[in-house]
């Protein structure tokens, strides 16, 4: 019995456990469940990176505004009035817009200063790195005593030239390489016997092997970087430099993040992660880090999208207590940049100096696939604003647009035609039987007159203005309709009395088939009793069709429609009109008496002739409507519907127009 309750408990306990209902479906294995759980999960994990992958390289093709701030004034890259001032005149809706700070590149300019802009590589390529580590390789494979002192000396300058390949570190993958050549350099120049600059500099009050201390700081910020180290000689060197500085023995400094002494932490994580060496670092609530003497590579990744400014700071002797970077790269690209801007400011190319030149060809190699811009607002004025585009073909900056002097609107007249089926619109024949004298002010209408077939159509004629600011386009016109109905001679319509038309007795009337004659008086009792009927002849007596009326009816070959619309345009060119839209109008018509509430799909191209790229552009129009017609009072169609239950007074409208004109 014994037996038996072992074996059953350990049965039990090697059994998998159970999934429970709430986790298993009816039938369906735990396992099977839980993948499908699983691939769910990973399936809208990879969705959400798509989508944010999608999102980024969105933002990568957009325009970028650099706006420079002018000094001592407060309007600067978030001023929406700036923005939209900038969007509509550069014809890109979605532009973005930053800071002149994020313009300052002198981190990533290359030391050499004989390259021109136009070649700036921006960024360290990868194929710079397998040179550097095949030449650490070489060294390090040297034994101290294997070639002379002097030679030493030649591997020591041959290496530091070497250094330069990796000049700038903007990434984690470029401090190993470079904390490996650091420590080969001090090793060549220790063995070189010559202890001078730039292989020995004075650290604070030490003079030290300056390329091992380099390498001590990269290690000091990783010091796992120490276990790369395979010569015990060099490690030890290396690592009491990198006990030193851990024990506070070398002088430091605050890199300060404020501008003009403001700083708001919120808004400056939201938009930036700080690098120092390559690394992600967390500024104090003052805005600022410590660094050692030495080199320290300073980069404003941007968060949202792109780069920001990038500074290689090399400091020897502590003068100041702290490096107040983004005020630096602000007196640059802010200050002197705006005054050679403006020293000539209405020059088609402004000059300005190399240095600036080299970050905005530097600047557009970061953002490759966007259009770069420089907007200032001249003495802080958003609605007074400069605007340059960096050529980057031929590595230059072109005016194009300077002050007030262009105005922000973008317009567009057009002239289009096509076909339209409007079921208000319908054909009304002539007025009925000339024979019938039934009708009276008050009771006119023929309802057999009107026929309600979609055979209603329309040929528009429309002549049409519109503007647009940015996205928002606001339009009108006129658009006239002939009517190509197969069973109409025409529009009919009544006559309208302004003010009136809510009386049907109102209205325009003649008296049918004899005209009386007044103040004729044939037999002498006082009163009008002469008439003349249709042929001329004058009788006593008033002809029978003379004691009815007919109602007098408005006919037209082409019908009116006033409109007023308004939409919103989308694609790169939506500013200066050109790409899809969607829009609404409302138009008021005269035959049939109304309203048309329609709403448009429309999609505006420049054809490819001449050689247009100013404000004046041909263009050509496609636009597709759908909507309704509302009859007003004293309309055919309103009568129609009062005294037809089948028959209403709202109708559809569909239609077509392919229409060409100009931008301008």
């Amino acid at each position: 019995m014994l037996l038996k309750v072992l074996l059953a408990v350990l049965v039990s306990w090697a059994a998998p456990a159970r999934a429970s209902t709430a986790d298993v479906l009816p039938g369906a294995p735990a396992a099977r469940v839980f993948k499908e759980r699983k691939t769910a999960e990973e399936k809208k994990e990879e969705q959400s990176a798509a989508e944010a992958e999608a999102e980024r390289k969105r933002k990568e093709k957009l325009a970028r505004v650099i706006v420079l701030k002018w000094p001592e004034t407060s309007t600067d890259y978030k001023s929406e009035t700036v923005q939209r001032n900038v969007r509509s005149r550069i014809a890109r809706p979605e532009a973005m817009f930053f800071p002149e700070v994020d313009l300052y590149q002198n981190g990533r300019k290359v030391p050499d200063r004989t390259v021109i802009p136009a070649m700036q590589p921006a960024i360290v390529p990868d194929s710079n790195i397998p040179p550097v580590l095949a030449a650490v390789d070489e060294v390090s494979g040297i034994a101290w005593d294997a070639i002379s002192p002097s030679d030493w000396g030649i591997k020591a300058q041959d290496l530091r030239a070497l250094a330069e390949n990796i000049w700038f570190v903007d990434r984690v993958e470029l401090r190993e390489p470079l904390f490996l050549l650091y420590a080969q350099i001090g090793r060549a120049a220790e063995n070189s016997n010559h202890p001078v600059s730039p292989f020995y500099e004075r650290v604070g009050t030490v003079t030290v092997n300056y390329y091992w201390y380099l390498a001590a700081q990269l290690a000091y910020q990783e010091p796992g970087l120490m276990s790369k180290l395979t010569d015990p000689d060099v490690s030890g060197s290396v690592g009491f430099l990198l006990k030193q500085l851990q024990q506070g023995a070398f002088p430091s400094f605050k890199v300060d993040f404020e501008q003009e002494n403001q700083w708001d932490p919120e808004e400056f994580n939201k938009s930036y992660e700080v690098l120092i060496n390559g690394l992600p670092v967390e500024l104090d609530a003052n805005a600022r880090i410590d660094a050692f003497l030495g080199r320290t590579d300073i980069y404003l990744k941007r968060k949202d999208t792109g780069h920001g400014l990038s500074e290689r700071l090399e400091v020897l002797k502590l003068e100041e207590k702290a490096y107040f970077v983004r005020d630096v790269a602000r007196k640059m690209m802010g200050i002197h940049f705006i005054d050679q801007l403006f020293l000539h400011k209405n020059e088609c190319v402004p000059e300005v100096d190399g240095d600036i030149l080299n970050f905005l060809a530097i600047y557009q190699k970061l953002h490759d696939k966007a259009e770069i811009y420089i907007a200032v607002p001249e003495n802080g004025n958003p609605n007074r604003v400069w605007i340059w585009r960096w050529d980057k073909r031929s590595a230059q900056l072109k005016n194009v647009g300077g002050g007030p002097d262009t105005f922000p609107v973008r317009f567009a007249a057009l002239f289009s035609t096509g076909g339209l089926f409007n079921g208000a619109a319908v054909s009304v024949d002539k007025p009925g039987d000339e024979n019938d004298n039934t009708l009276t002010p008050g009771d006119f209408t023929d309802t057999s007159r009107i026929s309600t077939d979609f055979d209603a159509g329309a040929v528009p004629f429309n002549f049409e203005l519109r503007g647009h600011y940015n996205r928002l386009m606001v339009n009108f016109g006129a658009e006239f309709g002939y009517n190509a109905s197969s069973n109409a001679d025409g529009w009919v319509e009544y006559y309208q009395t302004p003010g009136n038309n809510d009386d049907p007795n109102l209205g325009a009337y003649r008296v049918k088939g004899c005209t009386p004659i007044y103040n004729y008086d044939s037999d002498g009792d006082g009163t009008n009793d002469a008439y003349q009927d249709d042929s001329g002849n004058i009788v006593d007596s008033p002809p029978q069709e003379c004691n009815s009326i007919e109602a007098v009816y408005n006919e037209r070959t082409f019908n009116r429609n006033l409109w007023l619309g308004l939409g919103v345009v989308l694609g790169r060119d939506a500013g200066i009109g050109f790409g899809p839209r969607f829009a609404l109008r409302w138009g008021w018509t005269n035959m049939p008496h109304g309203w048309q509430a329609t709403g448009h799909f429309g999609w505006a191209v420049q054809p490819p002739i001449g050689d247009f790229g100013g404000r004046v552009r041909p263009i050509v129009d496609l636009d597709l409507r759908g909507g309704v017609a509302i009859a007003r009072p004293r309309s055919l169609q309103l009568d129609l519907a009062a005294q037809d239950s089948s028959e209403n007074a709202v109708m559809p409208v569909f239609g077509g127009t392919l229409g060409v004109g100009f931008t301008f």
